[in-house]
């Protein structure tokens, strides 16, 4: 897989409570990143990606792949070339690059993200 799922976002509607599940069941030690109520439970140095907890802007749970792209505008015209939908614009991660989120064909959500190198 040249493009990998580099990590996921579990969306909670009630964040404390999943944070707090999370931490208990497994050891997760979610810290804030890019964002206060962005945390990020990495993995260490075993297999593995890691794992972001974020209030759900919907208020619905899910869970998001986000596939590590090289270049957002070219993946993002690949997406509307075959089928998908650009479903939040491409914005800014201070100090680590920009994302989106798109819909393939069938609807599925996936997060598209490039890493700022610097």
């Amino acid at each position: 897989m040249t493009q990998p799922v580099t990590y996921v976002e579990l969306n909670s509607p009630d964040l404390p409570a999943s944070t707090a599940f999370f931490r208990a069941v497994f050891g997760w030690e979610p810290q804030p990143f890019a964002a206060p109520e962005y945390l990020v439970a990495p993995h260490g140095d075993g297999p593995g990606v890691d794992t972001a907890l974020l209030t759900s802007r919907d208020g619905q749970p899910r869970a998001v792949p986000v596939i590590r792209v090289p270049d957002l505008d070219a993946a993002t015209a690949a997406v509307g070339a075959h089928g998908g939908t650009v479903v939040v614009p491409p914005f800014e991660l201070a100090g680590v690059g920009r994302g989106c989120y798109v819909v393939d064909p069938a609807g599925l959500l996936l997060g598209l993200h490039a890493y700022d190198a610097r």
